[in-house]
């Protein structure tokens, strides 16, 4: 069952690496098959409630999910799995802003009625009522609580029932239930996500409704296909890595000159002479730009290096990537950067340094470098000091002292 995800997600969560032994690949979350849960989590230092709590903080930044780091550790301390947490924040933070007043809207309404309301439907009117004169056919606006919004939270609040085993979830999200019972039920596979609009009024919503799109939007079909319910909600630590280091790199670069731009901008290897158009594109996870020009790119690799292995396990593949980036964008500085862990010695930050080329430049202050960088998550309010510390070092920009 376990190995049988691929069909689902698109991607192996679990592997056999021999015939007996099964291995979580880079993916984290949680499985239920039944009264059984798995939960696979980073490799991350620190005790399990710790790594439960930075993987929610993590998610939160990455998915404005707006949950304190107070808030995730309080949870995490009481043992929970992740989707146990997961769940209880979605409660907490929909009650309190249910108790501010739940979301109405004007939603547009006609129906054949004994007195006018709204206005005549003119054309209804003559091809309904012609026989039926008593009846009137209107079109008119009501102020109710059945609006997309409220929809989309209620089908989040019917699926959890289906999933939480924790006792307490349970109980709240049956409570909620009762407040949005005269919300009208529709199917996961039919939500109005696109007719979500939020306003003045509403955007206080918006971490509940984010949080729902996590659960449904992430939520395969049923992967058992049996009458036992089998549920799977699964994070790419990859992307989860990337995103959370660019999101920070954001917070703390743009306010001392630096544009950070994720996922681009995008340019391209090579050009086909023959077809005329450029090939190979590229596309870094962040870059910094100062003045218009690219003054650093960062690469984020989401698997441990060792000391070990020739230089610590840093690929040959990923080196050639970073040259290439550092002529394509003609920038002086790159950087790899990979999670620290307890096994390597010293503390976070620079590990080496490599010049590119450097026979062919004049000067050592000519040279194109890579740098190769661990980051330390157990505690996640230092990140952004490090990752600061880590892409300035050596930096000649004048953002970096503006």
């Amino acid at each position: 069952m376990l190995t049988n995800l691929k069909p689902v997600y698109g991607f192996e969560v679990f592997k056999y690496i021999n015939g007996r032994t099964l291995s979580a690949q880079q993916y984290v979350g949680t499985f239920q098959l039944g009264v059984h849960t798995i939960e696979v989590l980073p490799k991350i230092d620190g005790q399990t409630k710790d790594v439960r709590r930075n993987l929610v903080a993590m998610l939160s930044v990455v998915h404005d999910l707006d949950i304190s780091e107070g808030e995730a550790a309080r949870l995490a301390k009481q043992n929970h799995g992740i989707l146990e947490i997961l769940i209880r924040i979605f409660c907490d933070k929909l009650f309190l802003q249910i108790h501010r007043g739940l979301i109405h809207r004007y939603e547009a309404k006609e129906d054949n009625l004994s007195v006018l309301r709204g206005r005549l439907g003119i054309a209804e009117q003559v091809r309904l009522n012609a026989g039926n004169p008593e009846r009137l056919y209107c079109h008119f606006d009501e102020f109710q609580d059945d609006n997309p919004l409220n929809q989309i939270l209620k089908a989040c609040i019917k699926f959890l029932l289906k999933v939480a085993r924790d006792i307490r979830n349970q109980q709240l999200l049956a409570e909620l239930m009762l407040v949005f019972q005269s919300v009208r039920e529709v199917h996961k596979y039919s939500l109005p996500w696109v007719k979500v609009q939020f306003d003045r009024l509403s955007d206080r919503y918006k971490p509940c409704f984010h949080l729902a799109e996590l659960f449904l939007k992430g939520i395969p079909p049923d992967v058992t296909g049996g009458q036992v319910h089998g549920f799977s909600l699964f994070f790419d630590m990859n992307q989860l890595f990337e995103k959370y280091i660019g999101r920070i790199a954001r917070k703390v670069l743009m306010p001392i000159g630096y544009d950070v731009i994720l996922q681009g901008p995008q340019k391209h290897l090579a050009f086909d002479l023959h077809k005329k158009n450029s090939v190979f594109a590229m596309k870094p996870d962040i870059v910094g730009l100062h003045a218009g020009a690219v003054a650093w790119i960062l690469d984020t690799k989401w698997k441990p290096l060792s000391l070990q292995k020739s230089k610590e396990g840093v690929q040959q593949d990923d080196l050639y990537q970073m040259y290439a980036y550092a002529h394509c964008y003609d920038t002086k500085d790159v950087v790899l950067l990979y999670p620290h862990h307890s096994e390597l010695n010293g503390e976070a930050g620079i590990r080496s340094l490599f010049a590119l080329n450097p026979w062919i430049r004049g000067a050592v202050e000519d040279f194109k470098r890579v740098k190769v960088a661990t980051i330390d998550l157990t505690v996640l309010g230092t990140v952004p000091e490090q990752l600061k510390r880590i892409i300035l070092s050596g930096a000649s920009a004048a953002a970096s002292t503006a």
